[in-house]
């Protein structure tokens, strides 16, 4: 009964409107930050683990080991690829495995905690437990230098990332950190903005990463991206200001206690089942349907992509950072310049964008599946500038859908979701690319293509339940 009542008690105090909101500096440049350390090392990373799989595990010679992945490979350097890329394959599969499984546990939690307790508390911890990954694998890259070290020391770098609940928590207390501080007119211009940022920052990253390489070694690398994180996080916790305001019996409860209260899970289950007005109920799981495949997709696709690249096209680190950051500036011009224009020009609702940026993703994944020529990886992005939309817009239609009172679960559930799909998709893009290598490294793009198009599918059946809405109507009574 007390518990109860120290649930009440914790209830958080919205405030009513935005007027009435404390002032709060953007969170763009600590996400901005946070995600340029992500793409300074993700291609720098897998190179590494190729590296170090040829001359620890498979005990090649260092010098033969150096060449792979570097322009005019010999026969010999090609085949020594194949022997290599398997076994680094299961290695990257394992670190999105081990990055995937507690954090979709931590966020079912963290979403309804951090309705009771703070957005900011949340932010901190997933700062700090991935500057301590950075940190921990710029230490094991340094090490190796000097001594023969296993690659898969790599993966203990993830675990305090998993621990402190990933990018599923982040994304998940940013999302809500959002949806605090907007209002329902101008959220889903934010929630789009926000993704900008997180491009600037992959973009960034791309294009420092092979430079930052040449000039020094992998370990500088690393090192950037665990500085680049600190700098995020002293920000989040000098600069950044709490979006809601816990009343003071819920301050006094303890924090960490709270954490592991599994009602909270009954509690969030039961928010998103629960019976809504005309087909909200089932808009809202169409959509995070289509952000769970969504995330499928692209985190199956980033397990083998690199590897895909250099045995299809030869590519370097160099090559594979100037496709990746057009890429990238063409989905921060689609999110930024393209979502402003069409939504001027057309008015479309968000679910009809969210399809569109789907529709995108179609297309790219189908040019690349048949791409026999590297201008062609080129033709691919171009025709898909809008696909960065999909994601933000998606989510904007689930907080235009539910109740403010719900939005933090909701999005709680849906990152659960999305972190639990590379159980599913690390494995089958794993297995469908070392089955096809010989014959035809591509195949996978065509299960991505397959994926992207269910996405599309359930948005359109999302606009379709939205055009059925009928408000109520009532009986005039004499």
């Amino acid at each position: 009964m007390a518990e109860n009542e120290d649930d009440s008690a914790s209830t958080v105090e919205r405030s009513a409107g935005p007027e009435q909101r404390p002032k709060l500096l953007t969170i763009e440049p600590a996400v901005l930050l946070i995600f340029f350390a992500w793409n300074v090392s993700a291609a720098v990373f897998a190179n590494q683990i190729v590296y170090q799989t040829c001359t620890v595990t498979l005990g090649k010679n260092e010098s033969l080991c150096a060449q792979l992945g570097t322009e005019n490979e010999t026969k010999e350097v090609k085949d020594l690829e194949k022997q290599v890329q398997p076994y680094s394959a299961n290695i990257l599969m394992a670190k999105s495995l081990v990055e995937s499984i507690v954090p979709a546990l931590c966020s079912m939690l963290i979403g309804p905690w951090s309705d009771r307790y703070g957005r900011k508390p949340v932010l901190i911890a997933c700062f700090t437990g991935t500057f301590l990954t950075y940190a921990i694998v710029a230490l094991i890259s340094f090490l190796s230098m000097r001594i023969a070290i296993n690659p898969w020391f790599y993966i203990l770098a993830s675990v305090t990332t998993a621990l402190t609940g990933g990018t599923c928590a982040l994304i998940t207390v940013i999302f809500c950190y959002i949806a605090d501080i907007t209002t329902e007119s101008n959220r889903a211009m934010k929630m789009a903005f926000l993704e900008a940022s997180i491009f600037a920052g992959l973009l960034i990253g791309t294009l420092s990463s092979s430079f930052i390489l040449r000039w020094t070694n992998a370990c500088t690398v690393f090192t950037a991206g665990a500085v680049s994180v600190f700098l995020a996080l002293v920000y989040i916790y000098f600069f950044i200001e709490e979006s809601i305001k816990p009343n003071d019996l819920g301050v006094a409860n303890s924090k960490i206690r709270e954490l592991f209260r599994w009602d909270l899970v009954t509690e969030l289950t039961q928010t998103c089942f629960k019976r809504r007005p005309n087909y909200d109920r089932l808009i809202i799981w169409l959509t995070i349907a289509a952000l769970g495949l969504n995330i499928l997709a692209m985190d199956g696709t980033q397990t083998v992509y690199l590897l895909f690249l250099r045995e299809q096209f030869g590519w370097t680190v160099k090559d594979y950072s100037f496709f990746d950051a057009t890429s990238i500036a063409c989905m921060i011009f689609g999110n930024t310049v393209g979502l402003y224009v069409i939504r001027k020009l057309f008015t479309p609702s968000d679910a009809v964008l969210a399809a569109l940026g789907y529709c995108c993703y179609v297309f790219n994944s189908s040019i690349h599946a048949i791409a026999t020529e590297s201008w062609q990886l080129y033709v691919g992005i171009g025709v898909s500038f809008m696909k960065g939309i999909a994601g933000p817009m998606s989510r904007a239609v689930i907080s235009t859908t539910a109740t403010p009172s719900d939005i933090g679960k909701i999005f709680s559930l849906t990152t659960s979701i999305e972190s639990l799909t590379p159980l599913a998709s690390a494995p089958l893009y794993t297995y469908v690319y070392k089955s096809t290598l010989s014959w035809y490294p591509g195949a996978f793009n065509l299960i991505t293509a397959s994926v992207y198009f269910m996405c599309f599918c359930l948005l359109l059946f999302v606009r379709m339940f939205q055009r059925m809405y009928q408000p109520p109507t009532y009986a005039l009574v004499n």
